[in-house]
């Protein structure tokens, strides 16, 4: 076997192979005794027909058998022969084949890239930071506080909005009654929009005992057909009113939060040091995305296919996830994992692009994980999570974090590596100036997409 070995595009090592004719035979001889063994011929006994009468019938399929498996045997001895890192199954293509004359073909192989990156500095980027105020830390305090409401029942009063209440209803069109619009026992909560739009608001007003009669349109879209568009009367018994009950914001609520918490202003605390983390984090993450954006822009490498295929794959399968998650069945709606790879392929090649640039950064500046930056870190997060660093550690291989935490480690030195490295200005915005730009940014993109 003869094979030469250079660079292609595309990461890829293009390996041309010549083989004998010689070793061509032996393979067909081989590939021919396991057909003769099986072969049925008419007028022979089951492995006894003459070689000429069975080639007749089976001698192309064991052209076709001896050629593949050459190809394949010699293509995968000849990746070990060249010592190639292979990243997936070969391409091969050009494939000659004449009776008498060597094989000849051109095997093309993905392989790790070697790059370099020289262009990575002296750019100006802008740091943008949420800044967190009163405000957010009061609307997270509210969302504990929700998750923690409780409800009393009132008789003496009508239902408000709000309130959650326990009703029969009976849904009823043309004077028939529609088994699956129709419940006993049933807890609704007031506002919640759990219902058909309109149902809900003609409950308000209505006292523990009382029944009454509403009337709501279904949406057109609705998931059951004999209902969508369709006025339905609903026959209504109210058996019973609770209140919604919040605690009270106090040392007690704390630690019902947690037992950690010694007081509501303990609590407080914590709660704005973990936003302003967040948001730093959310920002350092932006501004090393802008970063490797530039990179890539700015220094010219190729990467396998096998590993753009790869990572589009994951992307489909969290995708796939959220449609379940949602109860959605994709299939449904003819959407399958290899379309929405598909659509990723162009997000997955800028994933990995980064990924090798991270990795590039932090092994031609030494920018390693020490143990001593992994103990800090803990230390770090065990104080904000009311923790002993030995517990902190103990919960983090329990769930089996220590890798994530780590590469977490690395990503925030090679962040602050190439912001050093360039011309960062913070910009600090609020919360309500972030999602009005990301709309904005939402609604441009969909009008750009609606466009084509």
């Amino acid at each position: 076997m003869k094979v030469e070995v250079r660079d292609a595009e595309k990461s890829q090592k293009e390996l041309s192979v010549e083989l004998s004719v010689e070793k061509y035979e032996q393979v067909f001889e081989a590939e021919y005794k396991k057909v003769a063994q099986k072969a049925k011929i008419a007028g022979f006994r089951q492995g006894k027909a003459p070689k000429d009468k069975i080639l007749k019938e089976h001698g192309h399929a064991v052209k076709v058998q001896a050629l593949e498996k050459l190809i394949n045997d010699s293509v995968f001895a000849a990746i070990q022969q060249q010592d190639i890192k292979a990243l997936g199954a070969p391409e091969i293509k050009d494939v000659k084949f004449e009776d008498g004359e060597p094989i000849t073909f051109k095997a093309y192989v993905d392989v790790f890239p070697a790059i370099e990156v020289s262009k990575f500095e002296g750019y100006d980027f802008i740091k943008e930071k949420v800044t967190v105020t009163d405000t957010d830390v009061e609307q997270v305090i509210e969302n504990i506080r929700k998750n923690q409401v409780s409800y009393e029942p009132v008789a003496d009063r009508a239902v408000q909005d709000g309130d959650m209440t326990v009703i029969d209803f009976e849904g009823r069109k043309d004077g028939e009654v529609i088994p699956s619009a129709t419940a006993q026992n049933y807890s609704l909560e007031i506002g919640s929009g759990a219902f058909i739009p309109g149902f809900e608001a003609q409950l308000i007003g209505m006292k523990t005992g009382e029944q009454k009669d509403i009337e709501v349109t279904f949406p057109e879209k609705y998931h059951e057909p004999s209902l969508a568009g369709q006025p339905i009367t609903f026959g209504i018994n109210m058996k019973e009113i609770k209140a919604k009950v919040l605690p009270a914001l106090d040392d007690d609520f704390a630690q019902a939060v947690d037992e950690k918490f010694e007081s509501f202003a303990d609590l407080r605390e914590t709660i704005k040091t973990e936003l302003e983390e967040s948001s730093e984090r959310q920002a350092d993450d932006k501004l090393l995305n802008d970063i490797i954006e530039k990179v890539i822009a700015e220094n010219s490498f190729s990467i396998p296919q096998a590993m753009v295929r790869e990572q589009a794959y994951r992307l489909a399968d969290q995708t796939l996830q959220q449609y379940m998650s949602y109860g959605m069945d994709p299939a449904r709606f003819g959407i399958s994992k290899e379309k929405i790879a598909e659509q990723h392929m162009e997000t997955a090649e800028k994933q990995v692009k980064g990924a090798l640039i991270i990795n590039h950064i932090t092994e031609k500046f030494a920018l390693t994980v020490t143990d001593e930056d992994v103990e800090k870190t803990i230390e770090k997060y065990a104080k904000m999570s009311k923790m002993t660093p030995a517990d902190y550690r103990t919960e983090v291989e329990k769930h089996n974090g220590m890798n994530s935490l780590r590469n977490s480690i690395n990503t925030d030195k090679v962040t602050a590596f190439l912001a050093g490295k360039n011309n960062v200005t913070l910009k600090e915005i609020t919360k309500e100036e972030l999602e009005a730009r990301l709309k904005a940014e939402q609604e441009n993109a969909e009008e750009t997409a609606s466009g084509e």
